[in-house]
Order: structure tokens, then C-alpha cells, then sequence
């Protein structure tokens, strides 16, 4: 394995020249949508891994003298090595001096299987170090494992509300106390979010960016071990603050739904394997279900787990912003860098990883898997507003599993406002039944969606064809024809 081999010898500081020097204006309050063009650019590629992991692969174990006065001169995956070989206070220091440094390392990060090696090679004292010096980065680095990035943002959105509200305090600028009043506000609703529901599951916080209206990601389940992922994309008017409840809550009807889909199954094979060894006195069987990355579901394992995140990873569009894809372009890359850190991180452990995109969100997630860097094995299109992708082919999705909801009296549908619409039957995907229908296992009756936010209601007929993609049995998705 990639992580396994002679990148943990040091990631040598002379790969990239240490030496450099580079200027840089001090200042935290980085724009979301400053320059990310750089950010992929080191991402392994179809071709195979990059040379920068090919270089890496090749040098011999190298022993680094790092110290505050030397370490501000060094960028990218030399930062993140020559960090990890200062104590705790020097790390600090450096942290609150030179804050950009940690802002370019995560809007341009090395490439998220290099971080994964990176954290790899450290020791527990090491990671304890960065994540008490730096929970910015620790929390936010994609290739960091996501229970050990929730540790660290939950410690940063507490530092967070401390100063933030110790700030507001002071004597302040009109502007200067609308802004801390707004941050204050977002962070709130980030924790009253993390707020487990009753009977749910705990909840993590994999993503948090204070600048802006902000950026926030919340996981429900254990996504660092879980069978089946889910990514629930959002639309216009979904900021952090006041939707990251809302949306969280919406995540945890999706883990609900997914989980009796789970129960269900289980149910009907037990009956069907109970049946047939009764009618032949055969050893019973089962069939087992292999994910996009060819990993069985199998009884070794235990019963399958999941995890759905709440992602509100970009500054999604009001009503004034939404004619535009700038927003659209910028939250895309961030989604695609999401993805290769749950990628990079599980190694030959690989999730089934569905996406659940409503609205302009669809456009976000379209957009990022045309850029063809990070598979996922599922794509549920609700609400979309198009995109100008032409056609299912072109997304980086495994076997076609492309789908697309339309409900009656939603406005955006068949608008095809950002160019082509994925609903059209020239695009490709396949039909989600919306309109209500019977369950094809129990029976029951599943409801109607109705307009523009009516697709993740529980007891829907869309809800319930959501679970079932995300579940990897797709092949029970009702309204599967015009």
C-alpha cells in the first residue's frame, strides 16, 4: 500500500526545496473565494499516483533539523513535515504569527494521500501536538482521519466562541460587531447541531471554517469505519447559520430510513434462507453485497454500518447570488477534496459513498464529478436546476448509478436554468420515483413529494428510494420508467 511504503520515510524536506523562501501578507480572514485552482493539482489522477508521491516513493529516510526560525520559509508538504517536529509551543507561535501559512495549507493542501501518509508516520504525541497547537488544521485537512479532525474542530469551535464573544466586549466598529454578532450566531447553530438526536447516532464535526458566512460538515455515525457513506449536498439559502440544525436533521432522517432499509433486507434474507433450507436441506447461504470498490458486505464484519454527512461545505447562494456559478465552481472543489480525504483515509477499507444533492447543490456536485478526480459509487439528483454537464457519461460515478427526482410543482426542474437538465431521458440517468408508491418489501405505502422541498420528507416514496440507493440495493428504487 501506498501508505505503507517509503513515503514515511520523513517526506524529506529537500523534495520540494526547503530552502525557499516566500513572502506572504499576514492576515487570517481569508476569502472563500479566493484562488483555488491550486488545490488540486497534486491529486492522484487516473494515470496513477502524482509525481510528487512517485518522488516520494524513491527517497531515502532523511533526518530534518526544523525550528521556529527556519520553519516559516516552508510551504505545502514541507510545512505540514517540518510542523510536526516542533513542540507544542513553538507550533503555536508559529500558528498565531504567521497565520496564512495555515490558510494556503488548506485552500492549496497536498494531495489528500499524502496528508494520509503524512499523519500516519507521526506518533501519538506528535498528532496530539498539532491538534492542540493547530485544531484549525488538523480539523480541516483533508487525508486526516475524521474522528481525529472532529477532536480538533470541536476544540477550535470552542476557541472559536470564546474569543468571538470575549471580542464583542470590546469597543467596535458598527461593522466589526455585525460580523462578530453573524460569527457568534454560526457557531451556535454548528453546536446545537452536533446535539445527537434521541436514539441517533453520534455526531462529529468534520469541517469547520469560521471566514464568511462560513463552512461546516457534520457526520452522523462513524465515517472512518462505516459500510455505506451519504453526503447530503445542499441548495440556495443554505448557509451554515441558520440551516446547519435543519440540515443535520435531514441527515439523521436519511440514517434513519437507510437503517430500516438495512433491517428490511436482513428480515428477507433471513425468511429466504430459512425457506430454502427447510424445503431442501441445504446449507444455507447468502448473497453478499460488494460496494463500487469491490469490498463484500459479509456476516465477518457484523451487520453493516453507516454514516451520512450534513455538508454545508461551500457558501451556498441566496436569492441575489444564485443566478451565478462562482459559488457553484468554488464549492465543487471543495467537495471533490472531500471525497479523496474519505478516499485516502480508508485505504483498502473502501465505503459505498452515495450522494444526495438537492437543488443548486446538484450543480455543486455535478460540477465535481465532471472533474473526474474522485469516484463515488452513487448519485441521487433531487430539485436540479442542470448544470453544464451534457450527459450521466460524463460523471465520474460507478456503473451509471446516476439518479434524478422531479416533483410536481417544483419550479427548477426542467429548467435546465445552468444548461443541460440531468431529468431529460437524453442525459442518461435513471428515473426516482417521487410521486408515492408502495414499498417493494413491506408494502407500505410511501408518499408523494411535492414542489421544490418536499423530496426528503420521512415516509416518502423519495426518501425511501434515497435508502435504498445508499444502501447499495438500488435494484428495489421504484419509479424506475417515465
Amino acid at each position: 500500500m501506498l501508505f505503507e511504503t517509503a513515503v514515511v520515510a520523513t517526506l524529506s524536506l529537500s523534495l520540494m526545496g526547503a530552502g525557499a523562501t516566500t513572502a506572504m501578507p499576514e492576515s487570517s480572514n481569508m476569502s472563500l473565494y479566493q484562488s483555488v485552482s491550486g488545490r488540486l493539482s497534486d491529486r492522484q489522477s487516473n494515470a496513477g499516483p502524482s509525481t510528487v508521491l512517485a518522488q516520494l516513493e524513491q527517497l531515502p529516510a532523511a533526518s530534518v533539523d526544523v525550528d521556529l526560525a527556519s520553519i516559516h520559509s516552508m510551504t505545502g508538504t514541507n510545512l505540514l513535515v517540518g510542523l510536526a517536529q516542533l513542540p507544542l509551543a513553538d507550533v503555536a507561535a508559529f500558528a498565531a504569527e504567521y497565520p496564512t501559512h495555515i490558510d494556503s495549507l488548506l485552500t492549496s493542501p497536498p494531495e489528500a494521500t499524502v496528508v494520509t501518509a503524512w499523519w500516519t508516520m507521526l506518533d501519538p504525541a506528535q498528532r496530539a501536538s498539532l491538534a492542540a497547537a493547530t485544531p484549525r488544521l488538523v480539523g480541516n485537512l483533508d487525508g486526516v482521519p475524521l474522528a481525529q479532525r472532529s477532536r480538533a474542530n470541536e476544540a477550535y469551535l470552542r476557541e472559536s466562541l470564546v474569543e468571538a464573544t470575549r471580542a464583542l466586549d470590546g469597543v467596535l466598529t458598527a461593522e466589526e460587531r455585525r460580523r462578530l454578532t453573524s460569527e457568534v450566531a454560526m457557531l451556535d447553530q454548528v453546536s446545537e447541531a452536533l446535539q445527537a438526536s434521541d436514539d441517533g447516532p453520534k455526531r462529529s464535526l468534520i469541517l469547520l471554517d469560521t471566514a464568511g458566512t462560513g463552512r461546516a460538515a457534520i457526520a452522523l455515525g462513524n465515517p472512518d469505519t462505516a459500510d455505506y457513506i451519504g453526503y447530503l449536498v445542499p441548495g440556495m439559502n443554505y448557509q451554515v447559520q441558520p440551516q446547519m440544525v435543519n440540515w443535520t436533521a435531514v441527515a439523521d432522517d436519511l440514517y434513519r430510513e437507510e437503517l430500516a432499509v438495512l433491517a428490511e433486507n436482513a428480515s428477507g434474507a433471513a425468511a429466504t434462507t430459512t425457506t430454502a433450507s427447510a424445503g431442501t436441506g441445504l446449507a444455507a447461504t447468502a448473497t453478499l453485497r460488494v460496494t463500487g470498490a469491490g469490498t463484500p458486505k459479509a456476516a465477518a464484519t457484523g451487520a453493516p454500518t453507516l454514516a451520512t454527512i450534513a455538508w454545508i461545505g461551500y457558501e451556498a447562494p441566496d436569492l441575489f447570488s444564485v443566478g451565478g456559478l462562482e459559488r457553484a465552481e468554488a464549492g465543487a472543489d471543495f467537495l471533490e477534496t472531500s471525497w479523496a480525504g474519505v478516499r485516502a483515509t480508508r485505504g483498502g477499507d473502501q465505503p459505498f459513498v452515495t450522494v444526495f444533492a438537492h437543488s443548486y447543490g446538484s450543480t455543486v456536485s455535478l460540477l465535481a464529478l465532471a472533474k473526474g478526480s474522485a469516484e463515488i459509487d452513487a448519485l441521487v439528483v433531487v430539485g436540479s436546476p442542470g448544470s453544464a454537464i451534457q450527459s450521466a457519461a460524463k460523471l465520474k460515478v460507478a456503473d451509471g448509478n446516476v439518479f434524478v427526482g422531479k416533483a410536481d410543482w417544483d419550479p427548477a426542474v426542467n429548467s435546465a436554468f445552468f444548461g443541460s437538465d440531468p431529468g431529460a431521458a437524453s442525459y442518461g440517468a435513471r428515473v426516482l420515483g417521487v410521486h408515492g408508491g408502495t414499498d417493494t418489501v413491506t408494502g407500505a405505502a410511501l408518499t408523494a413529494s411535492v414542489g421544490h422541498n418536499d423530496y426528503f420528507k420521512p415516509g416518502s416514496e423519495s426518501l425511501h428510494n434515497m435508502a435504498l440507493i445508499g444502501t447499495d440495493t438500488a435494484e428495489l428504487v421504484t419509479g424506475d420508467t417515465e
